[in-house]
C-alpha cells in the first residue's frame, strides 16, 4: 500500500500541480498526526463536520469512514476537480463546496443544528477565519484546527505574556483549549518553515460577554492592544464620550490603574469594563 507521501506525489503529477504558498498548501501526510486529529475530533458515527480544506482529502478520507457526514469546503478549483473525480464522491455522505471559508455562507451550507468543526488554518487567514467562526459559533460545538504554533501561543497566551492580545480575549471569551498536540514540518509535503499545533477549542454554551457588551468588548480589546506602548488610558481615550478624561475616570472607577497597558489585564477584566461602559452609555459611536 502507498504511503500518503507517495499517494501525494503521484496526485501531483498527474494533476501538474504545484502548492501555492501564498494559499498555504502544505500537504499533510503524516498518518500519525491525522489519527491525533481524528483522536481531538471524537466523531460518532452520524456526526456532522464541516471540514475546511480537505486538500486530496487525506483526513476526509477517514472522517467519512468514522460514519460522519463532511462538508468540505475548499477554494482551489484544481484541487476541488480531483475531489470530484476521487473515490469520495461515492459516497452521499460527502459534500463537497467550491468557496472561500471566509464567505461561504453557512447559513445556506450547514445542518441547523451543532456541527464539529475540523481544519488546518493557513497562517495568513488563521485569525480573520477564527473571528468569522466566532461570529457563527452558534453553529458549531467544538474546533479542531491546525494552525502554526505561534497562533496557538497567541490563543492560549495568559495576561502578561508577549503572545497575549486580542486573539487571546476573543478566543477565551468563546471557548477554552482542552487539547493540544505540536506538529513537526516533516509531516508535511512541501515541508513549512514553521512548527504547527493542533488544538481542540471546547465552545462555551454562550460567550462570557454577549449582545451589545460583546461588541463594547470587542472595541475595547481592539482599542487596548492597538498600540501595546500606550497605557489604558491612552490608548482607549478615543472610545469614550469625553475622551481621555472619560477614560482616565471610568478605569479608576472600575479600580483599574490608567498607567496599566492592555496586556496586564485580565479576560475578566475586560468583560467587567465592557458590562460597566455598556451599563452607563459611556462609549461613543463608531467603530
Amino acid at each position: 500500500m502507498a504511503t500518503l507521501y507517495e499517494e501525494l506525489r503521484a496526485a501531483l503529477r498527474d494533476l501538474e500541480f504545484r502548492p501555492r504558498i501564498s494559499r498555504g498548501q502544505n500537504f499533510l501526510v503524516h498518518e500519525r498526526v491525522i489519527d491525533a486529529i481524528v483522536r481531538m475530533v471524537d466523531l460518532s458515527p452520524r456526526d456532522d463536520v464541516l471540514e475546511i480544506g480537505p486538500g486530496l482529502g487525506f483526513l476526509t478520507r477517514r472522517l467519512i469512514a468514522s460514519g460522519a457526514n463532511v462538508w468540505a469546503v475548499e477554494v482551489d478549483g484544481v484541487l476541488v476537480d480531483w475531489l470530484k473525480r476521487s473515490s469520495l464522491s461515492e459516497h452521499s455522505s460527502f459534500h463537497l463546496v467550491h468557496a472561500d471559508i471566509l464567505t461561504v455562507p453557512f447559513d445556506e451550507l450547514l445542518p441547523r443544528h451543532k456541527v464539529k468543526l475540523v481544519g488546518n488554518l493557513p497562517y495568513s487567514i488563521s485569525t480573520p477565519v477564527l473571528f468569522r467562526l466566532f461570529e457563527w459559533r452558534d453553529r458549531f460545538s467544538s474546533l479542531v484546527l491546525m494552525v502554526q504554533k505561534e497562533v496557538a501561543e497567541r490563543i492560549a497566551a495568559q495576561p502578561g505574556s508577549k503572545s497575549y492580545g486580542t486573539l487571546s480575549v476573543w478566543c477565551q471569551v468563546h471557548g477554552r483549549i482542552v487539547d493540544r498536540v505540536a506538529v513537526s514540518p516533516e509531516a508535511f509535503y512541501p515541508r513549512p518553515k514553521v512548527r504547527s499545533t493542533i488544538f481542540r477549542l471546547e465552545l462555551f454554551p454562550e460567550p462570557l460577554a454577549a449582545g451589545d457588551e460583546l461588541c463594547a468588548l470587542r472595541r475595547l480589546v481592539r482599542a487596548a492592544f492597538g498600540q501595546r506602548r500606550k497605557t489604558l488610558g491612552n490608548a482607549l481615550a478615543g472610545l469614550f464620550r469625553d475622551a481621555r478624561p472619560g477614560a482616565e475616570a471610568f478605569l479608576r472607577r472600575e479600580n483599574i490603574d490608567p498607567r496599566r497597558r492592555g496586556e496586564t489585564l485580565s479576560v475578566d477584566e475586560f468583560i467587567k469594563l465592557a458590562r460597566r461602559a455598556c451599563a452607563n452609555n459611556l462609549l461613543a459611536t463608531g467603530n
